[in-house]
């Protein structure tokens, strides 16, 4: 992919290398921005990965920018390097939202997730461009979720928010369905959507389940 435009994507680096590889591509022109966060494995998930955005300076190719994080391994310098996925377009917002882990975006989602995290663990190129990225984010359109966690934090019954008019009644079951994920037992829901870095049992489930959906829809 040839883009100009910001893109994100999924990197198993060393933070060591990456900031030192992010570094040198804004000097060299390549990328006007860029800031990362590392994330611990959640419960489906085996090992820590960071999630990193970054807005290009000029044209660039993506697949020379997943040939520049390529890293040997420095546990196991004979297999596989280290590196990213390919990179996607993205969203600053949708992106800074999910990697917090917001318990209010994810629940617009569908989603949950047992870790959680601050603007202080990001790591940035520019403290004031990231902090005017964040300025930017229309935080309103979460106002409807976050009456959900809230609830759920402080004790109060779903029945109650219905009974306070706190819940729209044309939309009771949707709203119904986002307090049970949040109140729930499983502390990583992830709606249908795969992990970054699933267990082989769980990737041959999902490959499963993918060709299933498949099928019916193929039948039908």
């Amino acid at each position: 992919m040839r883009t100009s435009r910001p893109f994100s994507t999924i990197s198993y680096n060393t933070t060591e290398f990456l900031y030192c590889k992010l570094a040198e591509l804004l000097r060299r022109g390549v990328l006007d921005f860029w800031v990362f966060i590392e994330h611990f494995p959640e419960d489906d998930e085996t090992k820590k990965h960071k999630h990193l955005f970054c807005v290009p300076s000029r044209l660039l190719d993506t697949v020379q920018f997943v040939d520049e994080l390529k890293e040997i391994d420095p546990i196991n310098p004979l297999e596989k390097p280290l590196g990213c996925i390919n990179p996607r377009s993205s969203k600053f917002a949708d992106w800074y939202l999910y990697c917090l882990h917001d318990k209010a975006y994810l629940l617009s989602k569908g989603q949950k997730r047992k870790h959680f995290y601050s603007k202080n663990d990001l790591v940035a190129s520019d403290a004031d461009y990231l902090r005017d990225l964040i300025h930017q984010i229309d935080f309103s359109k979460l106002n409807r979720t976050q009456v959900i966690v809230e609830a759920v934090e402080n004790n109060i019954s779903f029945e109650t928010l219905v009974r306070q008019g706190r819940i729209p009644i044309q939309l009771i079951n949707q709203y119904r369905l986002g307090y049970d994920i949040i109140s729930g037992r499983l502390e990583t829901y992830r709606n249908d959507r795969m992990t970054h870095t699933p267990t082989d049992e769980l990737a041959r489930l999902y490959a499963e389940y993918k060709a299933k959906k498949e099928k019916e829809g193929k039948d039908g």
